[in-house]
């Protein structure tokens, strides 16, 4: 840990930015905490008026021109595509979604989007959607489309043994895709708190708190990543959102 804070320290010192995030205009809701991988009607209904936003995985495929809602491809076949999931909800414009677009790629990007857009306007919640992806190509494309974007970045913690040059490295990588997309948001994991948010204070950073129980040591945990002004969501496993 004291050797991740001098890190820290050492990047701010050397990589402060003044630039301020001008371009997004995206409403969050009252609540920064919203419900981790919700990839079920089920789960979905039980916690449409618990939780203000939800994340859910969605992967394209091409042969049918349609977007499932999975982790990961093992999970198409349970044949729930993202139309019939966002069916199931009351009032699907009142929720806000954090969209995990698994295989975004720029090939597929077209028609991706398309059939995504196609979607999202039937059910009115263009405004409230950030689709997140590491591919800075494919979420340029999004953005000509009017989607509110979210861009994936490393953690520290993903590298053994960083060392100062390993992590210099990575903030730089972060601070050139920002630079050259734009993002409305970056994500990452909790990990990466409070290195993103010291070093990139202009940025909407959003974090995934996950997996975690549900315990007072980690909901207090929560509650101050949730406490810092540039942190907008943090994604829980918890059954409720907490106040912070």
């Amino acid at each position: 840990m004291k050797r991740l804070i001098t890190f820290t320290l050492i990047i701010i010192t050397l990589f402060s930015c003044s630039k301020t995030n001008e371009k997004n205009g995206y409403n969050y809701p009252n609540s920064k905490v919203w419900k981790h991988r919700v990839n079920t009607t089920e789960e979905l209904q039980q916690i449409e008026n618990v939780f203000d936003g939800v994340e859910v995985d969605i992967i394209y495929s091409s042969a049918k021109n349609d977007i499932y809602v999975a982790h990961g491809y093992e999970d198409t076949i349970n044949n729930l595509f993202l139309d019939e999931w966002l069916s199931v909800l009351e009032k699907p414009d009142k929720m806000h979604y954090w969209v995990d677009f698994k295989n975004l790629t720029s090939q597929n990007a077209s028609k991706a989007l398309e059939k995504l857009s196609s979607i999202v306007d039937k059910y009115d919640i263009r405004d409230k959607v950030f689709i997140e992806s590491w591919n800075s190509n494919a979420l340029r494309k999004a953005k000509n489309q009017d989607f509110h974007v979210m861009l994936w970045v490393d953690a520290i913690s993903n590298h053994n043994h960083p060392t100062l040059e390993d992590t210099i490295s990575i903030i730089n990588k972060i601070r050139s895709n920002i630079e050259s997309l734009e993002p409305d948001a970056i994500s990452c994991v909790y990990t990466m708190f409070p290195i993103l948010c010291d070093t990139f204070p202009e940025q909407n950073i959003h974090f995934w708190d996950t997996p975690k129980a549900f315990t007072p040591k980690n909901v207090e945990f929560t509650k101050e990543i949730c406490r810092n002004e540039s942190v907008k969501v943090v994604l829980v496993d918890y059954p409720t959102p907490n106040d912070y």
